[in-house]
């Protein structure tokens, strides 16, 4: 028996509005710039109420949008930047409402010379290596679904971009990224790290849903020097064009 569960929190929300039917949603693991290009590049609207977990919301600072593609509403939660926890409450909550396919958008942080700022990524297999993931798996790494990372990597193709398969570990705590550390993600196989990955394929598989992660390197813990998150806005628009373009061919069943 599980004490609090999307059933008993959600009860309740919308009888005032109505509710979502979204069989996709994308996860913006971004903040501003990089969730609102991709908000634009869909026509996504805004939804002025509550909708998810922490998604209080005003007309100014919307959280949850929705967008039309292909005849299929997605829904689309902007700035999630707060790792596994949230990552694993909102794949909960709309698993609920009847989501059975996760995109992750985000960025990932490099642990390896080969992986440079700017190298477009997609995350074959997150490594176990925080909390949240250990509450959903007893395994120590969960992997993509095949389909959508195949989907991710016929789209690249078709736009000329490398798209670089690597294991993504979870960090819980940023401000705690020591060389220890990495030398211990490193020993699991860990080629990149960041907040959310692992969670949201643990989860996802614990709710029954399907999920990809994909993005960009957006800085680089490399020997000791750390390669700031400062880079240019092409990256983020080439990993929107992969993600909408997974997403045109999720909804066309391509």
């Amino acid at each position: 028996m599980r004490y609090v569960t999307p059933e008993a929190v959600m009860e309740g929300r919308f009888e005032e509005h109505p509710r979502p039917r979204w069989d996709v949603a994308v996860l913006c693991f971004r903040a501003s710039y990089g969730s609102t290009a991709l908000l634009e590049k869909l026509d996504a609207t805004p939804l002025r109420h509550k909708v998810l977990w922490g998604g209080d919301t005003s007309r100014d600072c919307p959280s949850v949008y929705e967008a039309r593609l292909g005849g299929h509403q997605i829904g689309i939660v902007s700035h999630c930047q707060w790792g596994g926890p949230q990552a694993a409450i909102l794949v909960e909550e709309l698993a609920h409402l009847g989501v059975s396919h996760f995109i992750g958008f985000g960025a990932a942080g490099s642990l390896v010379p080969d992986l440079a700022k700017g190298t477009q990524i997609v995350a074959s297999t997150g490594i176990v290596t925080d909390g949240t993931s250990r509450a959903y798996t007893s395994d120590s790494e969960v992997a993509a679904d095949m389909d959508l990372h195949s989907k991710a990597q016929a789209v690249a193709e078709e736009l000329g971009v490398d798209l670089v398969a690597v294991r993504i570990a979870t960090v819980d705590a940023v401000y705690r990224e020591t060389e220890a550390a990495v030398q211990s993600w490193l020993d699991t196989g860990a080629q990149a790290i960041n907040m959310e990955t692992t969670p949201l394929y643990a989860a996802s598989v614990a709710c029954g849903a399907r999920s990809l992660w994909l993005g960009h390197i957006s800085d680089c813990l490399v020997g000791r020097q750390w390669d700031t998150w400062k880079r240019s806005g092409a990256m983020t628009e080439t990993s929107v064009a992969i993600t909408v373009g997974v997403l045109e061919r999720l909804v066309q069943g391509a």
